[in-house]
């Protein structure tokens, strides 16, 4: 027999099949893991795809497997096919593709199962009794009373860790033979709190509906359009107990690492069940347990970030993408792939449902919905009977002319004085950390950047540093401007820290947590600040878009969007689209058990997107957006492709993208029908980490055959001293 091997060597040069011969007496089938010689290496891994009874090549020109590195497949067929589609769709080798499915812990070995010694009764009933009265003396005492203690303990718990346990006692109670001490796997669990399990609540009217069209419908593919606070999660709950129910198996994504405790604690309140979590947060050995328990069969229920959707769960019963609008679910690094993308097939090759769950879709998911792609399921009313909070916009304009320049308009410090004074929380959003945004001199108007990024230095108060957001470099701040030597350097714009400073300024006797990066650096950073919130031990969070994803504090009454143009003003066609979705998103945080309100403030009042905000109006904005969309021919209209060039060397990487386009324009010639545009041009940050960058910005009619053709050229040009990459719709025009 025969196993057809991908090596584990992500390049283009060895992307293809490779023939091995299994060894007698080796039991290898499609998906293992083995170790193959190469070329001139000694050996490398590679995954079986397949095997063949016979080959066309002479035998003796074919190499032997060395081993398999499981005893079990660590692959299933479907994700083979899964890395297939990836490979195709997104340009990418099928090694890298494969290792979607692996995660980086299992290959190579460099992390292995954790083990500890435990200590456990070998005896029971009698002739346990007469084991504990050979520990007493003649007048009933304990004359081991150590002994005694670990009889005792293990009794109540059964299996103890033998470190917790009186070593000398321990082992005199394993040489009588009244207890063992054994090696026993430990699983490192990213969440370890005791969960109280509730009760189900009985269903709203629409809430069943729903789930009987769900059941019902030979659809698969279902857009859950639901406004904040009406009861998606709980479908999401109902769906997925249907699925264990038939012995399926169900994924559940959230768009942020920081939303999981929650989601956790949720599901562990609902289901019996073992949950495996799949994000970047978890540790290396976390991350290599968690694949473990449902490579096993031990989780039915996987949840977790955009790397969820590759848990290597059978029989998929569903794949449910709550606030499916949000971009953190396309990947930051090539192959860039979409979660959504990724879950259609998958759905497709399991037969799956498909769930997208959002109050505000992407305008993309629901033009498909609309034309057909989707069956729209809506929610527009709150759990309860509660309303949607009153949004209340703010001029900005208005409070300079007045005199503030803090971030706290007047409206919104007497709303946060009256919720402070009720008992209540607020939640403040600002989409900009750090303390001030960019220093400049007044005098010369230089503006201090990062020495490696064509950026701004942003300055951190509590570190008295300046941090290069793309990079990390810091600095120490200066006194005097570098340029022209005068003490004129002052600090502009605000972002979370400088907030925190106002807020206890204003607010003294206020109990005040913030979430950006800069304090979720630690390790479960996120679930602490989270705990506290929901403890009700602080009275406002201040935030980036962190706070902006689906948390649900029930004594939270007022929400603040400090800066809405933060959102509006960047360059970038979804920025309308984006600035609706936050302001709902932030909106949606208030008023979850009781009235809330918002406070939405802006130097633009009349944009569209703020005024559809204002009265939760998605259909409208919608409506609107769309119609400017198909008339600039822009996505779901078209089809934006962004070739990437970057390297230290100017000159070089200019003269690639001439070339480039040279080659690209004589290809794409004879369709000249589907090209909207194709445009050179310096990246919005031109460089980053030492790296000069630049675009070149294909902008197609709806064509995958043009696609096709832009890749394969792609994939033969290769340029010296230059970094090359491919996004098609990039969520980031930077």
């Amino acid at each position: 027999m025969y196993a057809r091997v991908i090596v584990d060597i992500s390049h283009t040069q060895v992307d293809r099949v490779f023939e091995y011969k299994i060894p007698d007496g080796l039991n290898i089938l499609p998906g293992m893991r083995v170790k193959v010689p190469f070329g001139h290496m000694k050996d490398t891994e590679g995954i079986v795809i397949g095997l063949e009874a016979s080959s066309e090549y002479a035998p003796e020109k074919i190499k032997e497997i060395l081993c398999s590195l499981d005893d079990f497949c660590a692959l299933t067929g479907e994700q083979i096919g899964l890395a297939e589609f990836i490979k195709q769709k997104y340009n990418t080798t099928l090694a890298a593709a494969l290792r979607f499915m692996l995660p980086a812990q299992v290959r190579g070995g460099r992390v292995s199962v954790k083990t500890q010694n435990v200590a456990r009764l070998l005896l029971a009933g009698k002739d346990l009794l007469a084991a504990e009265a050979g520990l007493l003396k003649k007048d009933g005492s304990v004359k081991f009373p150590r002994q005694k203690e670990v009889i005792d303990l293990l009794k109540k718990e059964g299996e103890v860790p033998a470190a917790e346990l009186n070593a000398s006692a321990t082992k005199s109670l394993e040489k009588k033979g009244i207890i063992e001490v054994v090696r026993t796997e430990v699983a490192r669990a990213p969440f370890e709190k005791a969960v109280a399990r509730i009760v189900d609540y009985e269903l709203t009217e629409r809430q069943k509906e729903i789930l009987e069209r769900i059941r019902s419908n030979g659809k698969k593919r279902f857009l859950l359009h639901g406004v904040t606070g009406s009861g998606k999660t709980e479908i999401y709950i109902r769906v997925m107990r249907d699925c264990l129910a038939q012995g399926k198996t169900a994924i559940l994504l959230v768009p942020e690492i920081s939303l999981t405790p929650q989601t956790y604690t949720f599901l562990k309140q609902r289901f019996n069940e073992e949950i495996a979590v799949f994000h970047s947060g978890l540790s290396a050995g976390e991350r290599f347990d968690e694949w473990m328990k449902v490579k096993r069969g031990e989780a039915k229920i996987v949840l977790g970030a955009r790397s969820a959707v590759f848990a290597p769960l059978e029989n998929l019963g569903v794949i449910i993408i709550d606030e499916e609008h949000e971009t953190s679910y396309k990947a930051d690094n090539y192959p860039k792939y979409t979660a959504h993308e990724i879950a259609e097939e998958r759905c497709r090759l399991s037969d799956a449902i498909l769930i997208l769950g959002s109050a505000t879709p992407q305008i993309e998911t629901y033009y498909k919905a609309r034309q057909g792609e989707f069956e729209i399921l809506k929610m527009p009313n709150r759990l309860f009977a509660l309303q949607l909070p009153a949004v209340e916009i703010i001029d900005l304009c208005n409070e300079l002319k007045n005199g503030n320049r803090t971030a706290i308009s007047g409206r919104l410090y007497d709303e946060l004085e009256r919720t402070l004074a009720n008992g209540k929380q607020a939640m403040l959003f600002l989409n900009r950390r750090g303390y001030s945004t960019f220093v400049m001199c007044r005098s010369c108007g230089y503006v201090v950047k990062c020495d490696s990024c064509d950026v701004t230095m942003t300055y951190h108060k509590a570190q008295d540093i300046l941090k290069c957001h793309y990079c990390g470099r810091t600095k120490a701040p200066e006194t005097v401007c570098p340029e022209c030597g005068k003490p004129h350097l002052k600090y502009f714009g605000m972002g979370t820290q400088q907030i925190e400073e106002q807020v206890k300024a204003l607010f003294p006797q206020a109990r005040i947590l913030r979430m950006d990066l800069d304090t979720m650096g630690t390790k479960d950073a996120h679930i602490r600040v989270f705990d506290d919130f929901a403890a009700h031990k602080a009275d406002i969070l201040i935030g980036t878009q962190m706070i902006a994803k689906g948390f649900d504090f029930k004594d939270v009454t007022l929400s603040a969007i400090l800066a809405a143009d933060t959102m509006l003003n960047i360059p970038d066609y979804r920025s309308a689209e984006r600035t609706f979705c936050h302001i709902t998103q932030i909106a949606g945080r208030a008023g979850r058990k009781e009235p809330g309100t918002v406070i939405l403030q802006t130097y633009n009042p009349a944009h569209y997107a703020v005024q559809y905000a204002k009265y939760h109006d998605y259909e409208g904005f919608y409506n609107e957006e769309i119609a400017l969309r198909k008339m600039a021919q822009l996505p779901p209209f078209s089809t934006y492709v962004q070739l990437q060039f970057s390297g230290e060397r100017e000159e070089q990487v200019i003269a690639a993208v001439k070339d480039f386009i040279g080659k690209l324009k004589a290809v794409l010639l004879p369709h000249k029908r589907g090209i909207i545009s194709i445009r050179a041009s310096e990246a919005a940050i031109k460089r980053i980490r030492d790296l000069e960058r630049y675009h070149i910005l294909i902008h197609l009619r709806n064509d995958e055959g043009l696609i096709g053709q832009i890749y394969e050229l792609f994939n033969r040009t290769k340029y010296m001293n230059v970094l090359t990459g491919i996004d098609i719709n990039p969520v980031n025009m930077a």
